[in-house]
């Protein structure tokens, strides 16, 4: 089933009776929509539902005139909003919107709060839905309270807090894993089941969960370097096997606290990625003495043991590729970007936050060989990619619309997938673009989600010429 998309604009009317909740709409919008005038309708925007009456008026054909009370009502600004909308004649109810909220922690000591690492992105979300037509705000669950919700809006390039309408979708930025798992959040996702307010990427995902997930896939299972929690025995017969792996905290981000082994004779070389852009290396005279040393980070964190796979380097640094795949309106996962990542000189990981730095993958893969196979191996790229994220939604719990995939290329041309990211960075996205495409498909995707009809998400975007071209 496919729901009717229609650019409209809401504008601030004075009406007859203001403490009544009415609005008006042009005639050739009451007839696109086929509305009974002498019949009760609803309203609804975001999560906020009211009983209104309508009637037609002679103003523009997109308009609908709403009293001052019935803006407050929605807690939204007394000023002209543009929105999309649809018309269920079934239901009587206008539906307007879409209202994104954007969840995550955030420091508002100052004059203006700080986002951290997504705030210009936060920026970004804030002009896309300008232009396309909806209501977007970041907020802290700590500010929802009975009911009721304040937010940060972006006002003349100002963030600023005031009421807003209870969200139609979240999409959750939240950065700490210890607070995504307090009790306090716990609490608020409950409130969220109760009002039927969907969230997407509700969680961080564990890089065991991740490889169990793709493993149960026979046709991914190549794709996949050996992999085992990490205890004296498994480290011992992986090294023994592989003789260099790499130990990874499951619930690890930005290439910290990663351990590459490697087995040389008797002895156990480790290195340290510190996160501070250096990397400690120790050499153990036994394994016995490795796993003394290597019980400290034990006790902190559970830790995987990955076979360390042979990729490909440029200018003997390592090498690998960062892919952003999104759900589009019809649910479908797609590539939206992606990024080769070069480390830093004397570091083993990759990662930008640890001073490495990002080339297009067009350009790395035609360096390391022909421009035919080059274009090949990007599309395949992206289909691994895509073909990951796909597993992962379908198979993990919550809603997943974004996806950060890691994925390394050997130095026989193979592909491989390292890692998965349900929160991925914002840093490393084409920068010459004022608008990033993850931002213009994480906003396609929460509209999908705010107008979402049993049979799926498809929606269609109707023009203000097809209203009157039914007149």
């Amino acid at each position: 089933m496919s729901v009717s998309l229609l650019p409209i604009t809401i504008v601030p009317v004075k009406m007859f009776q203001e403490n009544q909740f009415r609005i008006k709409i042009s005639h050739s919008l009451v007839h696109y929509w086929n509305i009974d005038l002498q019949m009760p309708h609803l309203l609804q925007i975001g999560k906020h539902t009211f009983q209104i009456t309508i009637e037609g008026a002679n103003i523009t054909k997109d308009e609908l005139g709403f009293s001052e009370p019935l803006l407050q009502e929605c807690c939204l600004p007394i000023e002209d909003l543009h929105f999309v909308a649809s018309y269920s004649r079934k239901d009587l109810t206008i539906t307007a919107g879409p209202i994104i909220g954007l969840m995550t922690d955030f420091n508002d000591n100052g004059e203006e709060p700080d986002f951290r690492s997504i705030h210009s992105f936060c920026e970004e979300l804030h002009e896309v839905v300008s232009n396309m037509g909806g209501f977007f705000y970041v907020f802290h669950f700590r500010d929802f309270i009975a009911g009721s919700l304040h937010g940060y809006c972006l006002q003349d390039r100002k963030w600023i807090k005031s009421p807003v309408p209870l969200p139609s979708v979240i999409y959750n930025r939240i950065h700490s894993r210890i607070l995504e798992a307090s009790t306090s959040f716990q609490s608020f996702k409950n409130s969220l089941i109760k009002l039927n307010i969907p969230v997407f990427n509700d969680r961080f995902l564990s890089k065991q969960e991740v490889h169990d997930l793709l493993f149960s896939e026979d046709h991914m299972q190549p794709y996949l370097p050996d992999t085992a929690i990490a205890n004296e025995q498994t480290i011992k017969d992986m090294l023994a096997r592989h003789r260099l792996l790499f130990l990874k905290p499951i619930h690890g981000s930005q290439g910290r606290n990663i351990i590459r082994l490697s087995l040389k004779g008797e002895e156990i070389m480790t290195e340290l990625s510190t996160g501070n852009g250096r990397e400690n290396t120790i050499t153990f005279k036994n394994y016995t003495r490795f796993v003394q040393w290597f019980q400290q980070y034990q006790r902190k964190s559970i830790f995987l043991a990955q076979q360390a796979i042979p990729l490909q380097t440029f200018k003997n640094r390592q090498l690998d590729f960062r892919v952003l795949c999104h759900k589009n309106f019809q649910d479908i996962w797609k590539a939206t970007s992606a990024v080769a990542r070069i480390s830093a000189e004397q570091q083993f990981v990759s990662n930008i936050a640890r001073g490495g730095e990002i080339m297009k993958p067009l350009r790395i893969f035609s360096l390391l060989s022909d421009q035919k196979t080059a274009v090949q191996q990007l599309a395949l790229l992206k289909e691994l990619a895509v073909e990951t994220a796909t597993i992962i939604s379908q198979k993990c719990e919550g809603l997943v619309g974004e996806l950060g995939i890691d994925i390394g290329l050997d130095t026989n041309g193979k592909l491989w997938i390292i890692e998965v990211n349900s929160k991925p960075s914002k840093n490393f996205e084409d920068k010459e673009k004022r608008v990033r495409p993850s931002a213009k498909a994480l906003i396609e995707y929460a509209t999908a989600l705010s107008f979402i009809q049993k049979g799926g998400l498809q929606h269609a975007f109707i023009r203000n010429h097809d209203i009157e071209q039914t007149e």
